[in-house]
């Protein structure tokens, strides 16, 4: 069995871009002479060069995929340099399971494919030897090593190639999954409340509150504090400092003027036919009636929103501007000659002129340019209150000798008072230390903040005098709800006995065609989890929520339509998963298996050696 030529030919070419990029402005020679490889797998060595390029690879991977640079440091923090080094053990595993089943690719096709590569033509489309061996030279890589590695890639397409070819998803993978959230129930339910119940709550006893506080002391604890000192300055603080005239402020106002003066716009949809006679057809079977707008578009094949063309100005309707302002909401107009041809126009909505006053927009104008201002003041200042704090400075000096303002607060997670509510304050809270120094963190709105944790006070429980109030609702809840699943396990009996809903006193609501993955509001958390648990028509069950109790009875099961387009496409993609999942499985499990009978040796002092180029 052989890879195809076009994938071959495709993983030459992939071959090429990543040792062009690996090795790109990498003094990789800077390792010296006698270090050359940085281990072996059998008797395939894994050189410097390839763990120099993977890692490489590695990192402009990563920071693409993150959109920030990655450093080599954060790499290993995260086990990346570990990972690049699996991958290019398992790698050479195959090269050396391919040499010992006697599997290569002979010099014609080896030639071929290297004469195909696109990166190798020359200027007239044809293979140039001299850029053959420029893009090498390029990459650090004599002919003869480069051809080995080309050698060895195509031997292992061919392998891999065997491996993953036929795996076929069984049926009942899909199947299950597709039945699961396909699968509908018809059900009715209702919520009890207390009205129902037998005889009124009685009030608990001196007795049952102690015994219910005693077994739910957990409940009534001091959350654990962080009592923390802080030093703040903010842009509300700094507003005073800003000084806004009348200049800026008409200038800012002129800078706005698109954004704030808007001519009036039509939401419109453009249907563009190849000729006038159609357009001119189209139209007048929307006038007779005999077609729908929907159905002309359909015809087309297009759909709505392929002819959407948004908020527009009547300036930008050419010659149909007139009669599309000109027209109502629901209109259709036309055809007019546009650009793209003869075309129709619907009118979806109208959007009036906006026109603003300066006067009317003064206000939020001030005090936008002076919280802008107010940053731009408190990010000059940053510096020197990191210069106060690095010199030794407390806290409390730091807030005394500028203006920023000192403050104090118990913190846990449902702290509500300032600063808890910026999100820079709540993660430093969280991990700053007894041992911590202060240091300049900025807010969300552009202020600052330095803080240190100067206590720590663990949860404890509190008195049945101190949470009272709480513990009485808390075990009157409880009772109640006790009371009220019971209640509705007797009436679910009587349900049971084929009466119905109402019959008994309960106000019923019918929900029809819902799937696992639909949220009724009021009802119980475990609501539709419970309801399909049920597998017999008529079946009940009793839902008991945090607040509430329901009743619900199964109506009907529905099987999934397994044609529907959507739940298609779903399998294809489930299908499309399980096959690439099975194959990494399949590629893992015989790796390993090399590696059980290849012995594996790694030079961990070369590896640091190309390690500490990055």
């Amino acid at each position: 069995m052989s890879a195809s030529g076009k994938t071959t030919k495709t993983l030459v070419w992939i071959l090429m871009a990543m040792l062009i990029l690996g090795l790109g402005g990498f003094g990789i020679t800077n390792l010296g002479g006698s270090v050359r490889t940085i281990g072996t797998v059998g008797d395939k060595d894994i050189t410097t060069q390839s763990y120099s390029r993977a890692l490489r690879q590695m990192l402009q991977g990563q920071s693409s995929a993150s959109g920030s640079p990655l450093s080599f440091a954060e790499a290993q923090a995260q086990q990346f340099d570990r990972l690049v080094l699996s991958q290019l053990v398992a790698t050479r595993s195959l090269d050396a399971e391919t040499a010992a089943l006697g599997l290569s690719v002979g010099d014609a096709r080896l030639a071929r494919q290297i004469v195909e590569t696109d990166a190798f033509k020359g200027l007239d489309g044809k293979f140039s030897r001299d850029d053959y061996r420029f893009r090498l030279q390029q990459i650090g890589l004599t002919e003869r090593q480069y051809e080995e590695i080309v050698r060895e890639e195509m031997a292992r397409g061919v392998v891999q190639t065997a491996l993953f070819n036929n795996i076929q998803p069984t049926a009942s993978y899909a199947d299950t999954i597709l039945n699961f959230i396909g699968e509908e129930r018809d059900f009715t339910w209702a919520i009890l409340d207390e009205t129902l119940l037998d005889a009124p709550l009685p009030e608990a006893t001196e007795a049952e509150l102690v015994a219910f506080h005693s077994e739910n002391s957990a409940n009534y604890k001091t959350p654990f504090l962080r009592k923390i000192t802080f030093a703040m300055l903010t842009p509300e603080q700094m507003i005073d400092a800003v000084d806004v005239d009348e200049t800026t402020l008409q200038q800012l106002f002129n800078e706005r003027a698109a954004e704030l003066n808007r001519p009036e716009r039509r939401l419109v949809e453009r249907l563009v036919f190849p000729a006038e006679a159609d357009a001119t057809t189209a139209a007048e079977a929307l006038t007779a009636g005999t077609k729908s707008f929907e159905a002309v578009v359909a015809e087309r094949g297009l759909t709505l929103s392929d002819i959407d063309i948004g908020d527009v100005r009547k300036d930008e309707l050419a010659s149909a501007g007139d009669a599309v302002f000109a027209a109502r909401a629901g209109d259709i107009v036309g055809p007019f000659t546009t650009d793209l041809g003869p075309a129709l126009f619907r009118i979806n909505g109208i959007l009036a002129a906006v026109e603003t006053e300066y006067d009317d927009v003064i206000d939020e104008l001030r005090d936008e340019y002076a919280q802008s201002r107010a940053r731009r003041l408190i990010d000059v200042e940053r510096e020197a209150y990191e210069d106060l704090l690095a010199a030794g400075a407390t806290l409390e000096e730091l807030a005394a000798e500028t203006k920023m303002e000192l403050g104090k607060i118990d913190w846990h997670d449902r702290a509500e008072a300032t600063p808890a509510g910026y999100a820079a304050f709540r993660e430093t809270a969280n991990r700053i230390t007894l041992e911590d120094f202060p240091e300049i963190i900025e807010l969300d709105d552009g202020g600052l903040i330095a803080m240190r944790l100067d206590a720590e006070e663990p949860a404890t429980e509190q008195p049945l005098s101190a949470v009272r109030a709480n513990v009485i609702e808390d075990e009157r809840r409880q009772r109640l709800l006790n009371a009220l699943e019971n209640k509705a396990r007797a009436l679910a009996a009587t349900l049971g006995e084929g009466r119905a809903f109402a019959s008994i006193g309960l106000a019923p609501r019918v929900e029809t065609g819902l799937t696992r993955a639909e949220f009724i509001a009021d009802a119980p958390a475990s609501l539709m989890v419970d309801a399909f648990a049920l597998i017999t028509q008529g079946e009940t069950a009793v839902v008991r929520g945090s607040d509430t109790v329901a009743l619900l009875q199964l109506d009907m099961i529905i099987a999934p339509d397994l044609t529907d387009p959507e739940l298609a496409s779903t399998r294809s993609l489930l299908e499309s998963q399980y096959e690439n999942d099975l194959a990494q499985d399949i590629y893992n499990l015989f790796v390993s298996d090399i590696q059980s009978r290849m012995p594996i040796t790694l030079d961990e002092t070369a590896i640091n050696a190309v390690n500490t180029q990055f």
